[in-house]
């Protein structure tokens, strides 16, 4: 299996979920207008707060059957704790679809700020998002022992289904046969148990055959139990996470009206689709670095750690500096929407900028990840979470969300300057330095001064036609990262290889 081959099937299907994110989500706010599509935006929050009832699971049963693959007989021990974890993964759902089912009315009327839609149908549809979450959370599990398989073009294949069964399948709803958003909800609950389904029969098949023979509602305590070390750091990783990036959406939630929250989901799927493009590449390597560990092969290892964190930076960045500088360009191309884009420019550029700094200080993260050692993430992140949260807090009461946008880029950059020489310097000393100077300045620097440099000299006006808008922006990032390439050390090596193979 490829790393590459992984990496690249990840990117089409990231690509592919972009794009189909970009192109029906504008449509979404035409028909079920900005306070019905606030909905929308709530639900997709209410979804980033479950990574707090994950309990570390996902991730740790994604690693622990990339070490099973690594050992000898290794899956006789993963067996009794993936059913353990299924078990489990039953239980929770149901709790949270319950919990969330009997306060859904308390939310409607207390919480969410309507003007137009009745407290009965918000009710109604946040009802449904809790079975939905439930459904989708067990999906997850499926979905992280299929990733730690390495069976990931598989994997995008299905999801782009899925996605356009999600995405393309409700525009076709909204636009010929009811633009009610109850019926909205109503559909995403089929396509979840579709997925559900399809996740779970391709994992069992991929895996022994005596792992099912276990039994529906197995439970090992003593396989549990050996991972609760490591799934703990994970589990609290994930609170501390959710703290950190969502605070500032849960309070801004209950202060916006629900469409100016409408507005600010929008601004977070552009801003969240950034730190959305390093997944592919943190997907291939993390169970390749934890096999290459498990092997005994540390500088095999490193190299891809290297590699990787050069491709994340150079992409990364690129479209964090296009989104950021010509937020407003983008706004309007994406939605036609005058008011959404002078409301969101400047709340675009922080938090874009923001998440592209984020992305290149999570590879420090992928590495403790490989070593199987969280303790120090641990101590990092609740630090991190002292510090920002109340200070998104603050930012977002008394500024609102562009408050919100420069306290997150501010500190997103403290910490990447503090926290990663640390991290290296715990698992592979002497590392830090030659990784910042080698592996992310070179490419930041570059593009930085490119993209200021086509900012300047190139002016997009708003009087355009909106897909004439969409190919500038086009055009300018591909420009960015063409002028831009070879400050990567991995790209001039890959080009002055294919060079000699022509030449």
């Amino acid at each position: 299996m490829s790393v590459k081959k992984n990496a690249l099937a990840n990117y089409i299907g990231q690509g592919y979920t972009i794009l189909i994110g970009i192109v029906v989500t504008p449509l979404y706010l035409k028909y079920l207008g900005a306070e019905a599509f606030g909905l929308v935006g709530f639900f997709a929050l209410m979804q980033a707060w479950m990574l707090v009832v994950d309990l570390g699971m996902t991730p740790t049963l994604s690693r622990q059957i990339a070490y099973a693959r690594g050992q000898e007989n290794g899956f006789n021990f993963f067996g009794g704790l993936f059913k353990s974890f299924e078990t489990i993964f039953l239980g929770l759902s149901i709790v949270i679809a319950i919990c969330i089912f009997f306060s859904s009315n308390w939310i409607a009327q207390n919480w969410v700020k309507a003007e137009a839609l009745e407290v009965e149908i918000i009710a109604y549809c946040i009802s449904f998002m809790g079975v939905i979450i439930g459904l989708r959370w067990i999906a997850g599990l499926y979905r992280s022992g299929i990733n730690g398989l390495e069976d990931q073009v598989w994997l995008n294949v299905a999801n782009s289904i899925l996605i356009s069964l999600k995405f393309i399948g409700a525009l076709i709803l909204l636009a010929f046969v009811t633009q009610d958003i109850r019926h909205f909800f109503e559909y995403q609950l089929v396509i979840s148990l579709i997925e559900l389904f399809i996740l779970a029969q391709h994992f069992y098949r991929k895996i022994p055959a005596a792992v099912n023979s276990l039994g529906l509602f197995y439970f090992n305590w003593s396989s549990v139990k050996y991972v609760v070390p490591y799934t703990s750091s994970v589990a609290y990783i994930a609170v501390i996470w959710a703290l950190i990036t969502q605070t500032d959406k849960l309070i801004l939630s209950g202060v916006l009206s629900l469409t100016e929250f409408g507005y600010l989901s929008l601004v977070a799927i552009v801003s969240g689709g950034i730190t959305m493009l390093s997944g592919p590449i943190s997907e291939a390597i993390m169970p390749r670095m934890t096999v290459l560990l498990a092997q005994g092969k540390k500088e095999e290892m490193l190299r891809t750690y290297s590699k990787g964190g050069q491709v994340v930076t150079f992409i990364t960045f690129a479209v964090a500096l296009i989104v950021g500088l010509y937020a407003e360009q983008l706004l309007y191309a994406w939605t036609g929407n005058h008011e959404l884009s002078m409301w969101g420019t400047e709340i675009l550029f922080w938090f874009s900028l923001g998440n592209g700094v984020l992305a290149i200080g999570a590879f420090q993260y992928y590495l403790q990840i490989a070593f199987g050692q969280l303790r120090l993430h641990v101590i990092g992140s609740t630090i991190s979470a002292l510090i920002q949260v109340p200070i998104i807090y603050f930012a977002a009461i008394n500024y609102g969300a562009l408050g919100a946008g420069i306290s997150w880029f501010c500190f997103r950059v403290f910490w990447f300057i503090l926290w990663t020489p640390i991290v290296h310097r715990k698992f592979v000393p002497g590392l830090h330095l030659s990784w910042l100077c080698r592996d992310i300045l070179p490419i930041v620097g570059t593009l930085s001064l490119v993209a200021l440099v086509l900012f300047n000299l190139f002016d997009i006006s708003l009087d355009q036609n909106r897909l004439l808008i969409f190919s500038k922006l086009a055009v300018l990032g591909v420009g960015l990262l063409t002028f831009s390439a070879l400050s990567s050390s991995f790209v001039r090596f890959n080009f002055t290889q294919f060079i000699r193979l022509k030449f």
